[in-house]
């Protein structure tokens, strides 16, 4: 492995350590928004260096929706999206976001997306319950 693959994998797993102990801390009512700040800030810093990296990308998105930051989540999940498009996470993501903006052909389409993607039958049965409610 070259120097520099070592470095960008070692900076890519400091941000997942970091967005995952921000997931595990983050939401509690005596916490500052500091280590929230910190988080976001080491996976915007890694994307920088990596920034075909959809998992540094739906770790953001996680984080910018946890600061109630919709539209860069939105972008987040959307990058994801576009490097990754298997990924059934990211749908799902957006599925919730289209949906709080009353987008909700999109909203359908990342719902159906995210059937496609996923392969657990609980997952699913949300997804198809999202799809049925937006057809009312």
């Amino acid at each position: 492995m070259s120097e520099q693959r070592f470095t960008r994998l070692k900076f890519s797993l400091i941000a997942i350590l970091s967005a995952a102990a921000f997931f595990v801390q983050a939401a509690g009512p005596s916490d500052s928004g500091d280590a929230r700040t910190r988080a976001v800030s080491a996976l915007e810093e890694d994307i920088k260096t990596d920034p075909n990296n959809a998992e540094l990308w739906l770790h953001l998105g996680f984080a910018y929706r946890k600061l109630e930051k919709i539209d860069q989540a939105q972008n987040a999940f959307e990058k994801v999206v576009a490097l990754n498009p298997g990924s059934a996470d990211p749908y799902f993501m957006l599925g919730l976001i289209y949906e709080s903006k009353h987008q909700n052909a999109q909203a359908g389409e990342a719902w159906k997306k995210y059937l496609a993607a996923e392969t657990n039958p609980e997952k699913r049965a949300i997804a198809e319950k999202h799809i049925h409610h937006l057809s009312q």
